[in-house]
């Protein structure tokens, strides 16, 4: 009987230390982490190869949607977000917003999102390949984007300038 009294501490320190090894500490999310990607678009001047032109009171927004954004003018890059389910996304380009006839652009961007396992306190994120993108033609010389480049067609990360607009 004192045998199995002598036994129950031992195993119960043995089941403990078990237990506790076993359980994964909490983790959180460091803030480096690279997490979806925000596409970043590049504005250019047209006919140069690589002069930047900042757009004129430019707003970027979601046909359909009523939150329109406002950039700042001395930006000569941005960074937006693309629909992380569906391989479409649609937004308006809008220069001289604050003038009595602001120029409307619609581009659409089309890709195929790859969700990737990132980690237990992450989660996923998502990378977009095959990154294309057109501008929606208007009737005369209206449209103020003259052409679209894109430059890296994977979007994974947010180093560079993934499409070059010229205007």
């Amino acid at each position: 009987m004192k045998l199995h009294k002598a036994f129950i501490p031992i195993i119960l320190g043995i089941v403990g230390i078990y237990l506790s090894s076993s359980c994964e500490r909490d983790d959180i999310c460091a803030e480096d982490t690279l997490t979806t990607p925000l596409l970043i678009i590049k504005f250019i001047e047209d006919g140069t190869v690589s002069d930047i032109k900042q757009p004129n009171e430019l707003q970027i927004g979601s046909p359909g949607f009523l939150n329109i954004i406002d950039y700042e003018t001395n930006q000569d890059s941005i960074m937006i977000p693309l629909r992380t389910r569906g391989l479409l996304t649609d937004f308006e380009f809008i220069i001289d917003s604050d003038s009595d006839t602001p120029n409307t652009d619609v581009v659409s961007f089309q890709y195929t999102p790859v969700e990737e396992y990132v980690s237990s306190a992450c989660g996923f994120k998502v990378n977009y390949n095959g990154l294309t993108a057109s501008v929606a033609v208007e009737d005369g010389d209206e449209n103020w984007i003259k052409s679209i480049i894109i430059e890296e067609d994977n979007v994974t990360d947010e180093t560079a300038a993934h499409v070059l607009i010229f205007h």
